[in-house]
């Protein structure tokens, strides 16, 4: 067969393959010039999520078009690509008796693949659209509009599942009494993954503990919660360490968060100065130490209080609240800086303790 007989009998697939791979060329050409300036305009952009956007449709994109070009080079055959089974079995129909073939084919691998990205890119959508709408709303705050965006991503992930699922041929009825079947067995062996995951459901929806907080965890380690997910949370140390803690740990555990009721924390410094310093004068600088300090919130009250006599020193404390309670650290290292300075300035002195030891001869050994 020379090649002009061949690009006679397959004129109708070659022509419909290059008008495939035009429409491609055209719709990506648009995609690489237009479609930032498009979501701009619509106010779709979120910050740093735009070359995931664009990588997401590109991919749906490929898929959709390689298909349509398969199918197109295969058109006048009687068993096109799509059809060509990877693997199949036979199975044993419930209703009545009948054998049934099931087929997986290269089309149902295209649409599984097709029902992933499609959920992929809807999830990033979603994620904008929430974003979008909740941006200047005062009832909702950054961690309301991230349990939102996770519980969205999470029903997305259902129905794609479903779909699939569907779409193969597989019969959800069926699939349903399989997993009741084997649910009692899963509850029993998987029980504290099963509790994790309604405890991250329960984190989402009470919002008891949300992304943001500044929580302390039992053994007293201050952590901040940096995203919740369906069966773990990750939480940030002051040493900026991700640990990975069950949720079931957040709900059941007695875990404080110091930002639940108000963004504003009260903190304290303690400091002892020598017996016979000058009271006020130390009162004056504790106070005005703590005042000076930017993050120090300004309209609530500096306590300073005289706490105890202590074996070797006056043990004063001085109460402060901060906004900035990741930054407590920092913010309590100026503070006893400025204190420490300021008393060296006015010749107040920090005791430490001090043991008078006393040595007692033996005056027998004197005699001997």
């Amino acid at each position: 067969m020379d090649l002009i007989e061949y690009l006679q009998q397959h004129l109708l697939n070659l022509s419909l393959f290059g008008v495939v791979v035009l429409v491609w060329l055209i719709v990506n050409n648009w995609i690489n010039k237009n479609l930032e300036r498009v979501l701009k305009q619509k106010g779709w952009i979120v910050e740093g999520r735009l070359k995931n956007i664009k990588k997401l449709l590109k991919q749906v994109l490929v898929l959709v078009f390689s298909l349509l070009a398969l199918e197109s080079l295969l058109y006048d055959q009687i068993n096109s690509l799509s059809h060509l089974e990877i693997f199949g079995f036979d199975f044993d129909s419930k209703v009545d008796g009948v054998y049934e073939r099931f087929s997986f084919t290269i089309g149902k691998l295209f649409y599984l693949i097709f029902v992933i990205v499609i959920s992929k890119i809807s999830i990033s959508i979603f994620r904008v659209l929430i974003l979008k709408s909740t941006r200047e709303k005062q009832w909702i705050d950054e961690a309301g509009t991230y349990s939102i965006s996770q519980l969205s991503k999470y029903i997305i992930y259902l129905i794609a599942v479903i779909v699939a699922v569907q779409g193969i041929g597989i019969d959800i009825t069926f699939l349903t009494a399989g997993v009741a079947a084997v649910s009692l067995g899963l509850t029993l062996s998987l029980q504290n993954q099963i509790s994790d995951v309604f405890s991250g459901i329960i984190l989402l929806f009470d919002g008891s503990i949300k992304v943001g907080d500044v929580v302390e965890m039992p053994n007293h380690e201050i952590c901040k919660v940096d995203n919740i997910f369906i069966r773990t949370s990750q939480l940030k140390t002051l040493d900026g360490k991700t640990i990975i803690v069950p949720n079931n740990s957040l709900t059941s555990d007695m875990v404080i968060n110091w930002t639940i009721s108000d963004k504003i924390t009260r903190f304290n410094i303690s400091v002892g100065v020598g017996y016979g310093s000058d009271t006020q004068m130390v009162k004056e600088i504790l106070y005005q130490s703590a005042l000076k300090h930017p993050l120090v919130e300004k309209r609530r009250k500096i306590t300073i209080e005289l706490e105890d006599f202590g074996d070797h020193a006056l043990r004063f404390k001085v109460y402060f609240w901060a906004q900035q309670t990741w930054e407590i650290v920092n913010i309590k290292s100026d503070i006893r800086l400025t204190i420490d300075q300021a008393f060296k300035n006015q010749k107040i002195k920090i005791p430490y303790p001090q043991r008078d030891l006393h040595i007692i001869s033996d005056s027998r050994k004197n005699k001997d």
